[in-house]
């Protein structure tokens, strides 16, 4: 027996807020250890200090509490709701200010630092629109798409056993279009294996290569 469309809607409206409450898990895990590591930097100085002033042995410094503070503040400054203050502040400051010439675009990021391999997978489809034009020719290369919406969850196939094999270098969801049961044992697999994860809402262009960013910050963070 069919499901009533309410029961489609109501299954929908699931998948979006499951999704958006696995993106705000990560983001704040992500806090949440830099923090740790702060925490411990500043513990491991304070014992230096005491050990060099009483003539103990010395405990053995990982990390800087000045470096440790610098992954916690960039931590917290990749909010969204963050960057979207500054991002509003900018087009403020550019309405007030006179005409400047145009800045040089950013670089686009890489979705495979050294040292990485496996591909950029990204779920989901965008409909009426070809998949090449929505990157840039350097990423759409490098990226693999697999449309859940065309292929439903068997579309996802062995991905989690690629990710946990080391054959995928990052994910990006396209998490208003994909339904929270197909990506479920893929993000499972993907935290696991330490392979960072990023949204792109229903895949603008803008968000691909917002997300793409936000996996490449996240590689370098974790190498």
């Amino acid at each position: 027996m069919s499901l009533s469309p309410f029961d489609d809607v109501v299954e929908a409206v699931r998948a979006a807020l499951n999704a958006k409450r696995a993106d705000l898990s990560q983001r704040s895990a992500a806090i949440e250890a830099a923090l740790r590591a702060y925490e411990r930097a500043v513990e491991f100085e304070i014992a230096e200090s005491f050990a060099s002033e009483h003539q103990l042995k010395h405990p053995l410094v990982r990390q800087r509490a000045a470096e440790a503070a610098s992954n916690l503040a960039r931590a917290v400054a990749s909010l969204p709701e963050l960057l979207s203050a500054v991002a509003g502040e900018s087009e403020r400051d550019a309405v007030q200010s006179e005409p400047k010439p145009a800045p040089t675009p950013p670089a686009i990021p890489s979705v495979r630092p050294s040292g990485l391999r496996g591909k950029l997978v990204i779920i989901g489809a965008i409909s009426g629109r070809e998949k090449a034009s929505a990157l840039p020719a350097e990423l759409a290369a490098d990226a693999e798409w697999i449309d859940t919406e065309r292929d439903g969850v068997h579309a996802v196939g062995n991905l989690p056993q690629r990710i946990k094999q080391g054959r995928v270098s990052g994910i990006v969801i396209l998490d208003r279009i994909v339904s929270h049961k197909h990506t479920e044992p893929v993000v499972a697999a993907a935290r696991e294996a330490r392979v960072p994860i990023a949204f792109a809402g229903q895949g603008g262009r803008a968000s691909l290569l917002r997300a793409i960013a936000q996996l490449s910050e996240m590689q370098r963070e974790r190498a």
